[in-house]
This record gives C-alpha cells, sequence and structure tokens, in this order.
C-alpha cells in the first residue's frame, strides 16, 4: 500500500529501507484499519456524533475506535459533501488504484470518497497509524495519491491527507496537498528506485528463511496407528 511504501522507504538508503520492510514480518498486529476506512465518508459529513456508543461494531480495536471517533469530531467541526466511489461506478474511480512501478511491482493507493471545494475535486488520503510521517514523507504519500487518481477527466484534482497519528488522544488533522512542499521528479524518482532494490534485497532474504514446519498435532487419545 501507498502509506506503508511512504513510511518504510529512505531515498537514497537501501539498507536501511530493506531493514524496514523486514521488521514487521514476525510481527502480529492484530487489527486493521478497514473500518477507519469504511467510516470515513459518513463521518466526514458530520451527520454522525463523535460521542454516540453505536459508531463502531462489538469489539472494535480500541485505535480503530478512537480514529473514527477522530473522523466523526472532524466532521462534526468541518464537514463536507463526501461521495463515496463505491457509490458511483460511472466516475471512473475505484477505492484502489494502482501505479506500475516496474514487471512485477505493483503499488496500491486506496480512497474511498471525494468532496468538491471551491469547484476542485478533493480525495482525502488516511494515515491512521500511531507513528507520525515528516512532511517528506507525507508529500511522497500525496505524490502517489495524485498519481493514483488525479489523471485524466479527474487531472484537476487534488488530494489531502487526513493525519490521525499520536499515541494517546487522536485528533484528526487535515494536510491539504498545498501545505506540503512538491517534491521534485528527480526526487520521486530516487524514492522509486531506493524501494525496487529494496524490494528485491528482502524478497530474497524472505525466500531464503526456512520454511516452518508445521505444528505437531496432540496425542491421537485412541493410540490409533499413524
Amino acid at each position: 500500500m501507498a502509506l506503508s511504501v511512504a513510511s518504510v522507504t529512505e531515498a537514497g538508503n537501501v539498507r536501511l529501507t530493506v531493514d524496514r520492510m523486514l521488521e514487521f514480518d514476525e510481527a502480529k498486529i492484530g487489527f486493521t484499519h478497514a473500518h477507519t476506512w469504511a467510516a470515513m465518508p459518513a463521518a466526514r459529513r458530520g451527520v454522525i456524533k463523535s460521542t454516540s456508543a453505536h459508531i463502531v461494531f462489538p469489539g472494535t480495536h480500541p485505535r480503530v475506535e478512537a480514529c473514527i471517533r477522530a473522523l466523526c469530531e472532524l466532521g462534526e467541526r468541518d464537514p463536507v459533501e463526501t461521495k463515496r466511489f463505491a457509490d458511483f461506478p460511472q466516475s471512473g474511480l475505484t477505492t484502489s488504484r494502482q501505479i506500475e512501478w516496474g514487471p512485477e511491482v505493483v503499488i496500491n493507493v486506496k480512497a474511498v470518497c471525494w468532496y468538491v471545494k471551491d469547484g476542485v475535486p478533493i480525495i482525502p488520503l488516511l494515515q491512521p497509524r500511531k507513528v507520525a510521517l515528516l512532511e517528506e514523507k507525507l508529500s511522497l504519500y500525496a505524490t502517489l495519491g495524485l498519481q493514483a487518481y488525479c489523471k485524466g477527466d479527474w487531472a484537476t484534482g487534488s488530494v489531502e491527507i487526513v493525519d490521525l497519528s499520536g499515541e494517546d488522544e487522536v485528533f484528526a488533522t487535515l494536510i491539504p496537498q498545498s501545505d506540503l512542499k512538491p517534491l521534485s521528479e528527480t526526487r520521486v524518482d530516487q524514492y522509486v528506485q531506493t524501494y525496487l532494490e529494496a524490494k528485491q534485497i528482502a524478497d530474497r532474504v524472505r525466500a531464503e528463511r526456512p520454511k516452518q514446519q508445521p505444528k505437531p498435532r496432540g496425542d491421537d487419545l485412541f493410540n490409533r496407528p499413524s
């Protein structure tokens, strides 16, 4: 995903990028932000109170719940009339777009809705992770969103990042594309080349790891022959 690419890639530093790619291979995160993405269109309209007890599913991870409530608070203080891509197939855009960086390297960029501000279509991109991104990484994330969504009939569109980073209390901060320093083509190419080189190394490391053995089955209570 585009956010992961922006997070792990350190332009010009292949070794560090590889280390970041491999860092969470064995980690068990235990949740995804699928519900956070799904909640964004309605939350941004300001029609759901952030204090409502029914805005999340039972058993929702606390981090996801905090992010959804932060989106609802954003909608309450700054509502916008969002439209979901899923409801408008004629728009030509979908909730997942792809950028091809190589024959076997495809970057997925996710967005679920858009709204219009001063005649310009705005496509929000979520940054729901606890760790904040440096400005250049945010610029890269926005650049990937532009490449995926703002072309053809949508060439006049723009993106904004809805930043939900933070360890404790979650607060939604809007970061318009215009507030970010644009990356030069040379700098973007450097990110691309670093990621491609690092991915080759990381894939090779993963392929060379010993295959995990299946867990042994428990003793057969009836002592049946194997």
